[in-house]
Parts: structure tokens; sequence; C-alpha cells
């Protein structure tokens, strides 16, 4: 198969052999990762469980996300979710998929019916981080980053202020993070068994994983490669496609078409200062990760686009969604993560060259 292997770039050297391949991580040190992302996981996932009501309202109480997720694992019809809700049925089915808490554990915690339900979307959730984290660090290792770069994008994953507020709440984003990161690690290793698991599965979980057909042909390669990894994609978008257009059409959704967005935009611009909750959200999005990423981007400026760069592309499309389809900003805009995150791992290693302190 082929892959697209980052070429030499100054800022990020030593991951990569002299054949221009990524170095292997031994399999002891995944399993420290394994370990390292299912206890931060943990912790991500614990709070949502046991301290935060399960209808926020900032989280769109009963009638917003969570309160249609909620149903679906409750097991109503699907023709009575609202859409796109009742399409992202992979995180409320595995949830419904796992096992109760164990009995002699019930008699030390204060357990009611919306706890038990939490509990649930909380243990499919803290898979979906874990599977996120390590995906992340062989992502990085694909774009040639050192093992300990890829620990540290992880990390910056993360501390995210969209992860650390939503992702263990009964929400779908951490599957959907995880299948995007698998979908791109295949289109760099050029394993189209996996790109085709990406899609087929995780079109299911959200439909934010059509952003794989633009990163591939943005990572570009031969054609006949690109060929073969966009069929490899094929399945699971018209597998979505039949499920969303001809299964079950029809039922009420929640706005989402591109005129009400672009009228809706319109209104606000123009009644108040709505390019401050832009700003903020933003900042929600990735804070001053924006800045390391634009020195990232500088560091590997040169001769031979590094796959990263053409990744990056990615960025301003996913800008664009929420003015196209009026939705909340700052979390759709971490679906740019993928790109920006690296991007600001080679942005803090160029900032540290010169210095006593290295990641690789």
């Amino acid at each position: 198969m082929e892959s697209v292997a980052a070429p030499p770039a100054r800022g990020i050297p030593p991951a990569v052999t002299r054949s221009g391949s990524p170095r292997r991580i031994r399999a002891g040190a995944w399993a420290a990762f394994a370990l390292a992302c299912l206890w931060v996981s943990a912790a991500l996932v614990y709070p949502p469980i046991t301290k935060y009501p399960l209808y926020e309202p900032g989280l769109g109480g009963r009638e917003g996300d969570v309160g249609q997720y909620v149903r679906m694992y409750q097991g109503v019809p699907l023709e009575q979710i609202a859409r796109p809700f009742r399409y992202r049925v992979f995180t409320p089915l595995l949830a419904r998929a796992v096992p109760p808490v164990p009995q002699p554990l019930l008699r030390y915690f204060d357990v009611d019916a919306d706890k038990l339900v939490k509990y649930h979307f909380g243990i499919a959730n803290l898979l979906g981080l874990t599977a996120a984290g390590l995906l992340m660090v062989a992502l990085c290792q694909s774009l040639g980053f050192a093992a300990l770069e890829g620990l540290l994008a992880a990390f910056l994953f993360y501390t995210s202020f969209p992860v650390v507020n939503s992702a263990g709440t009964p929400m779908v984003d951490a599957w959907a993070h995880a299948f995007l990161l698998l979908g791109l690690v295949a289109a760099l290793r050029g394993s189209l068994a996996w790109l085709f698991v990406a899609s087929l599965v995780g079109m299911l979980a959200k439909e934010t994983t059509l952003l794989l057909v633009p990163a591939v042909l943005l990572l570009g390669g031969p054609p006949r490669a690109m060929a073969r990894k966009l069929l490899a994609l094929l399945p699971g978008v018209a597998a979505y496609a039949v499920f969303r257009f001809v299964l079950y059409p029809g039922g009420y959704g929640h706005a989402g078409d591109t005129g009400t967005a672009a009228a809706n935009l319109v209104w606000r611009l123009t009644h108040g200062p709505y390019w401050a909750w832009i700003l903020f959200e933003a900042v929600t999005a990735f804070g001053l990760l924006w800045l390391l990423a634009a020195v990232g981007a500088w560091s590997l400026r040169g001769p031979g686009r590094h796959p990263l760069l053409r990744l990056a592309w990615l960025v301003p499309a996913v800008l664009l969604v929420p003015f196209l389809i009026g939705s909340n900003i700052g979390r759709i805009w971490f679906y740019a993560f993928p790109a920006v995150i690296p991007l600001a791992v080679a942005g803090i290693r160029r900032l540290l060259e010169g210095s006593r302190v290295a990641l690789a």
C-alpha cells in the first residue's frame, strides 16, 4: 500500500529514519501511552457522570443534543428523533451495550436513573477518548513527529476546551474525533481496510467523518493510490446517504439549511457585536494554540510541501461550516484539531530549538 511519507522538514527532523519513513514506536511504549490516555480519559468522564445534571441547559437540555442522544439510547424510534441527531447512532448504541454498574459498587454511590444514563454514556466516551488520544499519537508519528511530541499532541487534545467541557457528557464527539483521526492515520499510511472502517462506522458516529474525503484529496499522492483511498471511503458515505435520505428522510429537524443560516448570520452581525461572540468561540476552540500553530506552519515551510501543511487547508473549510449550517461555532471549529494541534506541536518544537529542553 502506498503511504504519504512526511519529507524531512525543518522543525521535525528526528522522528524519521534516513529513508524518510516514521520511526516505529515499540509495543511497550504503546502500552504505556494507552494507560496514560485511559487514565486521563477517566478523569474527563468522571465529573459529567457524578456531578453534572443530565439535561444541562448549556448542552441543549431535553430538546437539544443531549436530550436527543438520551432518547436514542432509551430506544425511542428514530422517526421521533430530530435531524441530524437521529443519524448519529453509534455512541447511543454503544452506550446501551455498556454493562451495568457492578452491584457491589452501588452501595457506595448515590445512584439514580439519570446517573445510570450518564454512566453508560461516560463509559462509551471513555473508550472513545482513549482511542482518540492514541490515534493522535499515531497521527503525529505518521506525520514524522517523535513519540513524545505525539504524546504532547494528545495532551493538548485532552486539555482543549471542547474536550474538557463536553467530551464526557452524553454527546457523540469523543468517537467522532476518534474516527476522524483513524481515517487520517489510515490515509497517511495507505491502509485501505482501516480507511473503509473509519468511513463506514465513523459516518454513523457523526457526519463530520466526511472531512476524510477532502483530506485524502489534500494529502495527495499517486493518482491510483488516491483513487483507491476514495473508493475505500465510498461505502461509508453511500451507506450514510441511504440511511439519511432513503430510510429516515422525514420528520422534524433543527434548521440547518444554508439560506436560513446566512440570514441569521446577517441579522446577528447587524444587531449587536456578534464579532465579539465569534472571537470568544475562536478562543474556546483552540485559544493560544492558534498562535503556536501559526509558528508551526512557518517552521515547516520550504521545498516539498509537508503533508501537515497540505492537511492544514482543511482549517479554513472547517471555519466556514458553522456559518453555512447555523451550528455551534466553537465545537465545529474544533474539528480542525487534526491539523491545528500537530501544527501547534511543531510550533512548540520550533520555539524550543536552541534551548536545553527537547521533545525528541
